[in-house]
Order: C-alpha cells, then sequence, then structure tokens
C-alpha cells in the first residue's frame, strides 16, 4: 500500500499557475486517485505552506485507514487486535526522516520483547512499568527515554481509536532525560589544529569556521552566500529559518569567521570551476560520518606534533579529545569559549538560538585554569595562625 500527495498545474485563466492537490493510491495492484479539493498558489508561500501541511495531514490519515483495515482494526471491539501490528502502521504516516527511524528502532524493541504479538487488553500500567524496566536495563537511559515515548505516544493514538480504556501513560512516569556531556575543545586546541594542515583543506576549513561561529551542523553544511548579510554594526552575520516554526536566527560572524569563510569561498570557487551563486554550499563537508573521521585523524597529528606546547592540563584532555572529536563538538567549543571570556549567559543562548536558559546553562563548562584564578581571589588572613581546632 502506498498513498503519495502530488498536484497539477492548472491551466485556468483565474487560477493559472496555481496547484490542485490529490492523493495517489496504490493499493493490492491497482490505482486509485483521491482529489483534496484543496488549491494553492506557490508565489502565496505562507499559505501555500499551510495548504500542503494539511493535505500531508490528510494523506498521513488516509494511510493509517487504510492500514488499520489491512490488518483488520476496522470493526474490531476495543481492547482486541494485536499492539505491535497497529504501531508498525503507525510508520507509515510518519514523513520525517529522523522521527521515523526512531519510530522503526522503538517497535523493533517491542517486537523483540513481544515476539508473539501483543493483545491491546495487555496492555495496563503494570505491563509499561515493565517495559520501560526492560528498556533501561538494556539501553543507555536517553535511548530508553526515546524507545518509551515512541511507544507510550502509540498508547494514546490507541485510547483514540477506542482499542484501549484506561490511559497507563497517566500512572507510570516517563523515563527521565539523562542530561548529556557538552564537549569541546581549548582555545589553544584550536589554534593547534589551525596550523596543522590536512589534505581535506574544505572539512578543515569548515570545523575552524564553526568554532568562531556556533550554528549547527546541519546548518553549516547548506550554508549559501544567500545566508551571509551585511549587519548594522557594519559587520555580516549568517542568518536562517530554524526549526518548525521557520523562526528567523542569526549569529554576528567575528573577525577570525571571516578569515575562514573567505577561504572556504576560494575553495568552493575553485571546486566548483566558478563564481558561486547565491544558493551553493559554501563549505565542503560530506557526508557526516566521514567529516568526523577526518576531524579525528587532523586533531591526532596537531596533537603529535604540537602537543608538547600545550600545559599539561590541556595536553592530557587533547590526548583523549583528539580521538573522540566530532562535528558537534565545534558549536559546543565556540559556545564555551564566549562563556570562558565573560560573555552573558543570555547572550550566548540568543547566539546559539536557545529558548531555554537551562539549555545554554549546560555549555557553561568553567576550565580548570579558571577555577584556579578564581579560587586564587580569595582573600587571605595577612597575620598569625589559626590554632582554632577544625
Amino acid at each position: 500500500m502506498r498513498i503519495i500527495l502530488r498536484h497539477r498545474v492548472l491551466k485556468g485563466k483565474l487560477t493559472k499557475g496555481h496547484h490542485s492537490f490529490y492523493l495517489d493510491i496504490y493499493q493490492d495492484g491497482k490505482r486509485d486517485y483521491e482529489p483534496l479539493n484543496v488549491i494553492a498558489n506557490p508565489l502565496d508561500k505562507a499559505n501555500y505552506r499551510k495548504a500542503v501541511h494539511f493535505c500531508e495531514d490528510v494523506a498521513a490519515k488516509r494511510r493509517l485507514e487504510i492500514s488499520r483495515a489491512v490488518v483488520g482494526f476496522r470493526g474490531q471491539s476495543p481492547r482486541r487486535g494485536d499492539f505491535v501490528a497497529y504501531c508498525e502502521q503507525i510508520i507509515d504516516t510518519v514523513t520525517n526522516a529522523k522521527s521515523r527511524e526512531n519510530w522503526r528502532d522503538a517497535i523493533t524493541c517491542l517486537a523483540k520483547i513481544e515476539p508473539d504479538g501483543l493483545e491491546f487488553q495487555e496492555i495496563d500500567n503494570h505491563w509499561l512499568q515493565q517495559f520501560q524496566k526492560y528498556l533501561l536495563e538494556h539501553y543507555s537511559q536517553n535511548t530508553a527515554r526515546t524507545y518509551s515515548t515512541k511507544i507510550r505516544q502509540a498508547i494514546g493514538m490507541a485510547i483514540r481509536d477506542g482499542f484501549i480504556e484506561e490511559n497507563p501513560n497517566e500512572l507510570v512516569k516517563q523515563i527521565t532525560e539523562k542530561e548529556g556531556e557538552i564537549k569541546y575543545l581549548y582555545f589553544e586546541e584550536v589554534m593547534l589544529m589551525a596550523k596543522t594542515p590536512h589534505r581535506h583543506k574544505g572539512r578543515r576549513v569548515a570545523f575552524l569556521f564553526n568554532c568562531f561561529v556556533p550554528v549547527r551542523p546541519g546548518d553549516l553544511a547548506v550554508l549559501s552566500e544567500a545566508n551571509i548579510r551585511p549587519s548594522s554594526d557594519g559587520g555580516f552575520e549568517v542568518y536562517f529559518r530554524q526549526g518548525k516554526k521557520q523562526r528567523i536566527e542569526s549569529i554576528p560572524i567575528p573577525k577570525q569567521g571571516l578569515v575562514y569563510l573567505n577561504q572556504a569561498r576560494e575553495l568552493a570557487k575553485a571546486r566548483l570551476g566558478r563564481e558561486l551563486t547565491v544558493h551553493d554550499p559554501i563549505f565542503d563537508i560530506g557526508h557526516k560520518k566521514w567529516f568526523g573521521l577526518m576531524l579525528k585523524t587532523w586533531a591526532q597529528r596537531a596533537f603529535e606534533r604540537f602537543g608538547d606546547e600545550l600545559p599539561p592540563e590541556i595536553r592530557y584532555h587533547f590526548s583523549w579529545a583528539s580521538q573522540e572529536l566530532s562535528p558537534h563538538w565545534a558549536r559546543h567549543t565556540g559556545a564555551t569559549m564566549l562563556l570562558n571570556v565573560g560573555a552573558d549567559l543570555d547572550a550566548v543562548g540568543d547566539i546559539l538560538g536557545h529558548r531555554d536558559r537551562k539549555t545554554t546553562m549546560r555549555y557553561a563548562k568553567i576550565q580548570p585554569r579558571t577555577k584556579r584564578s578564581t579560587i586564587a581571589m580569595m582573600p587571605s588572613i595577612a597575620s598569625g595562625e589559626d590554632h582554632e581546632e577544625a
């Protein structure tokens, strides 16, 4: 079974160029079309986007309706049927690739625990408690939470559809999220990498730029001239639409960031053999897996060549950091460098696009030497000894 949202371009005098949406339904070797009676002008981007989202919702509901009929849910009495099969049909309604992957992993785990299937009537607070206990015993806490979230969502859908009467989600506490460690590089380590060559100049420059302009790795990969604009202070900034709400975010580009940006532009021109258009990606990163492997090789080379120049505490940090380095560290490094030179926490949060101050506080890693210089400010008693027993 396959349902695809499609559109045709209208040619009428009043609606020329508008899109008329319909569903292309392919099932059991037969093809059918279902008009949605929705027409939108692609030049009116705001209303066109709303129309597309509405049609996608309709398509998702039709997929679920047909899927439920295929596996025998339609017409069944509540609390009868296989919950695992029900969950598998949900995947067809998920359009986001990452979310679909999470659903697939969660349902694979559920099928492993319940190889013979699971009746709706078996799902209660005791079953949910045991399911979450199993997850915590066999997976990391955050992975367990992700899987649990999907299955709890599926339970909520089954309640909505009338297959489960009592909601165990209300009686069983969700697995809490474990705060991940923010890993970063010291400024001295960044400087060592900056003077260490690597044959993949594009990835090298991209990482260094990202250390000084802490955009998300996904945004860095597609960054183009269309995302660079002059700022009010005479400099430049990166700006883009972020997230489902399409909110505008902007990050000023410091002088060091401009140095690497211009280097990346020259590399891109040489790579393409022409001037950049406004939509050409500036940075040559490639697949994140190969980017990550390149960073480790590059960092280890920097440590081998110049590690002896670092103070002992930083040298020890770089010895293991060079083996674990990943693209995400650049954003963490930029945020941490700002905070450690005294930047305002809320200002850094705004640069990173955070909406919760607690999220930014995770980046506020105080480096060991900063702790020592701070504790050195502690006043001393100038005369006499303290003879009082502790």
